[in-house]
């Protein structure tokens, strides 16, 4: 048992020295190379707390939550004010809600693209008993194209203005929403514009009023063409109510999307989690897309996002499938350390046989110098007293090479050790006997 102990011992120390050396290259590749985990915490931009665009963040915060990120809501008054937010140098926002068509990557070096998420129509009311299939012949109406600072405001602008509706932007009422539909009801505006999903409230008492018609653009394809942010879409006749048979006849209408956008500064791992939230919540499509179809890497103003690319390309990162998200990005964060762990693994794997063999060779070689000194006196001539106590030390080594464990690969210069102590300690008692 003791040989057994005294042989671990020696194995362990020599594999203790490289298990703690190679710690130590491990906790010092990690803080200098390793990037910092990332945030649990980030502020994401959205629009009123009415609004659709406010709905689709708490389902992302929901989702997000999961997986211990915590995702705060930042209520503002819609696509201009959040793309402003996310260019101010001294703002918290990193991610945020903006209509297509609003961004220009000239003004927007700091942001990416993520995906557009879901189409919303450009729906265009007005009250006329003659029919307008263009926007051409708004000229002269009394036209609410949204308040400032809304999304819908800049694409009805730049739609009229691609139109020679360039007149003076106090020309055009502010109202927007509701308010705006409202004003249309009661006949103080002629025809307003509404970017909103086919499943607002106003949308659908406007499309049931027969005062009010719908502006059907004949030149939608046209539009998506010249704008690359639109899309044209088509309204199937009862597609938003079949009992009143809302519509009553299928429409086409151009419609920009609502895109996720980012700052660069966003950690790549938040913006994995973000898409897989988007795909949970988008992926089954609605009244105006198929299923599968968003999100999308289309319909975006920015450059999109290389993290975003490539999750579009392939999916979730393999670590971010299948394990909790922390322990996913740990990992992730660790494989730069491979390469230098592998260099240093590699060098003091390889120094370990060598370490073992010499400790036991070392064994060896220590009780050889003992036993050569006693033979070197035995042969130059030893004193009766000289002899015995030359005998007692053979015995005390022969004890202490009894109890030392030696690998099975070493047992020839063992025994070869234990056949030169048997040889000593035959001359030396051949020295004791020759003594009168």
């Amino acid at each position: 048992m003791a040989r057994n102990a005294s042989k671990n011992t020696t194995s362990w120390s020599i594999w203790l020295t490289v298990i703690l050396t190679s710690l130590a290259g491990v906790l010092a590749t990690y803080f200098l190379f390793v990037e910092a985990p990332p945030p649990r915490h980030f502020v994401m931009a959205t629009g009123s707390k009415e609004g659709a665009y406010h709905r689709f963040a708490e389902r992302y915060r929901d989702l997000l939550a999961k997986d211990g990120i915590t995702l705060e809501i930042r209520i503002t008054n819609g696509s201009v004010e959040n793309l402003e937010l996310l260019k101010e140098e001294s703002s918290d926002v990193l991610v945020g809600f903006v209509q297509s068509g609003i961004a220009d990557p000239a003004t927007s070096e700091s942001l990416e693209a993520l995906g557009s998420l879901y189409r919303e129509p450009l729906w265009i009311f007005y009250r006329s008993a003659k029919v307008v299939d263009r926007l051409t012949q708004l000229r002269g109406q009394r036209i609410a194209v949204g308040p400032e600072g809304s999304g819908t405001r800049v694409v009805a602008l730049q739609l009229l203005k691609a139109n020679g509706l360039e007149v003076q932007e106090d020309d055009f009422s502010n109202l927007g929403g509701n308010a705006a539909a409202t004003a249309l009801e009661t006949g103080e505006i002629d025809a307003a514009f509404f970017i909103a999903g086919i499943e607002a409230a106003y949308i659908g008492r406007l499309l049931k009023n027969p005062e009010i018609h719908l502006v059907e653009l004949v030149q939608s394809e046209a539009y998506e063409r010249q704008f690359r942010y639109l899309s044209a879409v088509r309204i199937v006749e009862g597609l938003l109510d079949l009992k009143q048979n809302i519509p009553s006849k299928e429409m086409n209408l151009i419609a920009p999307a609502a895109t996720l956008i980012a700052h660069k500064s966003l950690h790549p791992a938040l913006v994995s989690q973000l898409l897989k939230a988007a795909s949970k919540i988008h992926h089954h499509g609605d009244l105006l897309s198929a299923a599968g179809e968003f999100p999308s890497s289309k319909l975006i103003d920015l450059p999109l996002n290389a993290d975003a690319e490539r999750y579009f390309r392939v999916g979730l990162p393999v670590l971010h499938r299948y394990l909790p998200f922390w322990l996913a990005t740990l990992l992730d964060r660790m494989k730069i350390m491979a390469i230098p762990l592998v260099m240093l693994f590699m060098p003091l794997l390889r120094m370990a046989p060598p370490l073992v063999r010499w400790q036991t060779r070392r064994k060896i070689y220590t009780w050889y110098a003992e036993l050569r000194k006693i033979d070197q006196h035995s042969i130059n001539g030893m004193s009766p007293e000289e002899a015995m106590q030359a005998q007692a030390s053979l015995a005390k080594l022969e004890l202490q090479i009894s109890q030392v464990g030696v690998p099975l690969s070493y047992m020839q210069e063992y025994y070869n050790l234990r056949m030169h102590l048997n040889l000593v300690r035959s001359r030396v008692t051949s020295s004791l006997l020759s003594k009168p």
